[in-house]
């Protein structure tokens, strides 16, 4: 189970009082509607102790491990870059102070759930944003966690800002983030997972035969075919999939047409309907009146 915390990315309806790092708004319209509090040391603390009761609770409840996310631009991502942490305490100051709550967390999630469950880290290569996470950073980040004793590290990258990991930045190529991973099995041996725009079978074998990563990711495939890895682990060909509406040059708003049209075909998935089989102009706008219903209906709840 993967175990997450919004940060100052919060939205409907957990808007009414986001916490980060530092009291500086996300650069993206929408993600920006209130300011979040800064968190007191003593609040990260509690924070930590409540990521790892919810992976004990997790490892309770059956599932056979659990996976800290700490990339695209979430609470521990927060942490992790110089424009979202500007403390001048333990958990900022430098590259040591913004990957202790990380850290710190993983040390407390181990403690919670034993030697023995597998622990992973969702890890950014970088944020591919001025003045965010660097990739020189990030690969330190990833031989601590290495030491830490985690169990399997996913690699992606960007976030609501520099939406990488939904291919903005890569246009017309497979794999975006396979580069840092090559570093990273340099530096460690810990097992990787690549996440992030891979689509044919030979580029996965390629990937995962030359040991350049263990696992493959892949998700946003899934929504317009579901059963994907099935085809590719049979042997078929690799099903053609939708490019998407034209880019319209403002990368965070190309994101989040990305994000909004898959949102919406899960949630097609999620209540039986098929999906659809296409990306055009109709499926964003029908996306977008879906995602704006279901943050109304959210607003609406018991406070």
């Amino acid at each position: 189970m993967q175990i997450n915390h919004p940060g100052r990315v919060a939205t409907v309806p957990f808007t009414r009082r986001p916490v980060a790092p530092s009291a500086s708004r996300e650069p993206v319209p929408g993600y920006n509607l209130r300011k979040p509090r800064e968190l007191t040391a003593t609040r990260i603390e509690t924070l930590i102790r409540s990521y790892a009761r919810t992976a004990e609770l997790a490892v309770a409840a059956g599932f056979d491990g659990v996976q800290i996310h700490a990339a695209h631009g979430y609470l521990l991502s927060q942490f992790l870059s110089p424009l979202a942490n500007t403390r001048d305490d333990r958990y900022g100051r430098d590259a040591v102070g913004r990957r202790r709550a990380l850290l710190d967390t993983v040390t407390a999630v181990r403690a919670a759930v034993g030697p023995r469950t597998p622990i992973s880290v969702k890890l950014n290569s970088a944020d591919f944003q001025h003045g965010g996470l660097t990739e020189a950073e990030s690969l330190d980040v990833a031989t601590a966690l290495a030491d830490a004793g985690i169990d399997l590290l996913e690699i992606t990258g960007g976030n609501y800002a520099g939406p990488a990991m939904e291919g903005v930045h890569h246009t017309g190529r497979e794999a975006y983030f396979a580069d840092y991973a090559t570093k990273v099995r340099e530096l460690t041996q810990v097992p990787l997972m690549l996440t992030g725009g891979l689509r044919t079978r030979d580029t996965m074998e390629h990937l995962v035969r030359g040991g350049a990563v263990d696992l493959v990711g892949i998700a946003r495939p899934m929504a317009f075919v579901p059963d994907y890895p099935a085809r590719i682990l049979a042997g078929e060909p690799e099903p053609l999939l939708p490019q998407g509406p034209r880019p319209i040059g403002y990368r965070p708003l190309d994101g989040y047409l990305q994000l909004a049209i898959h949102n919406a075909q899960f949630h097609r998935v999620a209540a039986g309907r098929t999906p659809h089989t296409h990306a055009g102009i109709g499926t964003v706008l029908r996306a977008l009146t879906t995602m704006s219903a279901a943050m109304t209906s959210q607003a609406v709840l018991p406070r």
